[in-house]
C-alpha cells in the first residue's frame, strides 16, 4: 500500500512538471514578440544616434572622434656666439615657419671693459612646426643651457564654450521669431516689444563674451608660444682669479718708487727753475719797501729826540 502511494506521488509530479513546461512556452514566445532584443549600436538609424553613425567594434568602447584642442607652449636658454647674429637667424627661421616675433628686449651687459649684448624674445609660430623651429634654434647656439616644453589639453573647455555659444545662438534666433510675432501682434504694446529687445540684448552680450573667450583658445591652440633667452658666451664664461705673484707685486712696487722720484725730481726741477726766480723778483721790491719804510722810521725818531734836546 505505501509503495502504491509513493507511485501515485511520482507520476503526479512527473505530470505537474509536463503542465508548468507546457505553459511556459507560449509565455516565453509572447514576452519575445512583445519586448524585442536591444539591437547592436552599429545597426541604430539616424534618428535615433543623432545623425552620427557610431560605430561598435566587438567588446570595444563605444567612441566618437573628437578633435583634439592643445596649447602648445616652449622656452629656450641658449648661448650663442654673437646675439645680433643669433637674433637675425632667429628673425629669419620665424618668418620661414610663418610665425613673427610677439616680443623682444635686449641690454648690455658685463663688465666696463668687456660689455656683450644679452636679452629675451617671445616667439609666436604655427603649432604643427613647434618641435621643427626648436630644432633649428638649438643648432643656432653653441649650448642649449635648458629646454622645456608644455602641451595643455583644452578640448573640454573648448567645446563647452562651443555648447553655450550654440545654445545662445539658438536662444537668439528664437527671441527674433518673437520679435516678429509681437510686432505683428496686434494686441502687442511697445512695453512687449522693449521686453524683448532687452532680452536679445543681454544674449548678444553673452554671445560675444563667449566668443571673445573661444576666439583667444583659437589663437593660443594655432599659434605655440616660445619664449627664447639668448647668453653671449662672453658673459658664460666663468671667472677665472689669478693667483698671487710676488715678482709682479716687486715690479709693480718698483714702478711706484721710480715714478715718485720722477716726481720729487720734476718738483726740484720746477722749484730751481720756475719758482725761485719768481721769488726773487719779488724779494726785490718787497726788500726795497721795507729798508725806506725802515728809514723813515729812523728818521722820525731822530727828528723827535732833537726836539726834546
Amino acid at each position: 500500500m505505501g509503495r502504491l502511494r509513493m507511485r501515485f506521488g511520482v507520476l503526479l509530479a512527473v505530470f505537474a512538471l509536463l503542465l508548468a513546461g507546457c505553459a511556459s512556452a507560449p509565455m516565453s514566445q509572447s514576452a519575445s514578440m512583445e519586448y524585442p532584443a536591444a539591437a547592436p549600436a552599429a545597426e541604430m538609424s539616424r534618428e535615433e544616434s543623432g545623425g552620427t553613425t557610431l560605430a561598435y567594434d566587438g567588446d570595444a568602447s563605444l567612441s566618437n572622434a573628437v578633435e583634439r584642442k592643445v596649447i602648445g607652449r616652449a622656452s629656450l636658454s641658449l648661448v650663442v656666439a654673437d646675439t645680433d647674429t643669433a637674433v637675425s637667424a632667429i628673425e629669419a627661421a620665424v618668418d620661414a615657419a610663418g610665425g613673427f616675433v610677439a616680443n623682444a628686449s635686449f641690454y648690455k651687459s658685463g663688465s666696463d671693459t668687456d660689455r656683450a649684448l644679452a636679452g629675451s624674445m617671445t616667439l609666436r609660430v604655427p603649432a604643427e612646426g613647434l618641435d621643427g623651429l626648436l630644432a633649428q634654434l638649438e643648432g643656432l647656439a653653441l649650448s642649449v643651457e635648458s629646454r622645456s616644453i608644455s602641451r595643455e589639453d583644452v578640448t573640454d573647455q573648448y567645446t563647452d564654450l562651443t555648447a553655450q555659444l550654440t545654445n545662445l545662438q539658438a536662444t537668439e534666433q528664437e527671441l527674433l521669431a518673437l520679435l516678429s510675432d509681437v510686432r505683428e501682434r496686434p494686441g502687442s504694446t511697445a512695453e512687449d516689444i522693449l521686453q524683448v529687445h532687452a532680452r536679445m540684448s543681454e544674449i548678444r552680450g553673452q554671445i560675444e563674451v563667449i566668443q571673445g573667450r573661444r576666439n583667444l583658445m583659437d589663437n593660443l591652440i594655432g599659434l605655440a608660444t616660445v619664449d627664447v633667452n639668448l647668453t653671449p658666451d662672453a658673459l658664460n664664461r666663468p671667472i677665472v682669479v689669478a693667483g698671487w705673484q710676488p715678482t709682479g707685486v716687486a715690479r709693480s712696487a718698483l714702478r711706484g718708487l721710480i715714478s715718485a722720484l720722477q716726481w720729487l725730481g720734476s718738483a726740484a726741477i720746477w722749484l730751481l727753475i720756475f719758482f725761485l726766480p719768481l721769488v726773487l723778483v719779488a724779494a726785490i721790491p718787497l726788500g726795497g719797501l721795507i729798508w725806506l719804510l725802515r728809514w723813515l722810521i729812523r728818521r722820525s725818531r731822530q727828528g723827535r729826540e732833537a726836539k726834546t734836546k
